[in-house]
């Protein structure tokens, strides 16, 4: 598996133009084992990346904040293959890599390929700053296509938001 990536802060000479651009892939049969035990997941979840295996995803992310508005925006396009009902090609870690369809010859995106575009945006109002307590404001366009179909989705979403400082200096 191969992350790459890059992040910075005031892009074109804007002050609080923050950018993060990255690259992630995992060769199917990554992080599986012959025993579900130990492989690389925990309570059945994948710990390395949610996508598991048999993937290639590429990742944009920018937010700008001015005054007591945070803008952000995001999109991600990722292109995997699926393991349809009985087979493994990869892609879920907890299936044992000794049932595999083929030992020579596997590529990224093999089974039932798969392509994925996610576009996210928010904007937040900063309510109170001791608190980090934010009104916020998002929608989200989630697009995933393969042969067997397609599966579109569309969010708004509405919240308030919060983190507390960590005051612990116990380190």
């Amino acid at each position: 598996a191969i992350q790459l990536g890059f992040r910075g802060s005031d892009l074109f000479n804007v002050q609080r133009l923050n950018y993060l651009a990255e690259f992630n892939t995992a060769r199917p049969y990554t992080y599986a084992h012959f025993d579900r035990i130990s492989n690389y997941g925990h309570y059945n979840q994948p710990l390395a990346h949610p996508f598991g295996a048999n993937f290639r995803e590429f990742l944009g992310l920018m937010n700008y904040s001015y005054k007591r508005f945070d803008f952000q925006g995001q999109l991600v396009y990722a292109r995997y293959g699926l393991d349809p009902a009985g087979t493994n090609f990869g892609k879920d870690i907890f299936k044992d890599y000794t049932t595999r369809e083929a030992d020579y010859g596997n590529s990224v995106g093999q089974g039932l390929a798969t392509n994925l575009y996610i576009a996210n945006a928010k904007v937040a109002y900063l309510l109170n700053p001791k608190y980090n307590l934010k009104l916020e404001l998002g929608g989200l366009l989630r697009k995933e296509s393969n042969d067997a179909g397609k599966n579109n989705t569309g969010l708004i979403t509405f919240g308030l938001r919060s983190s507390f400082r960590n005051l612990y200096q116990d380190f």
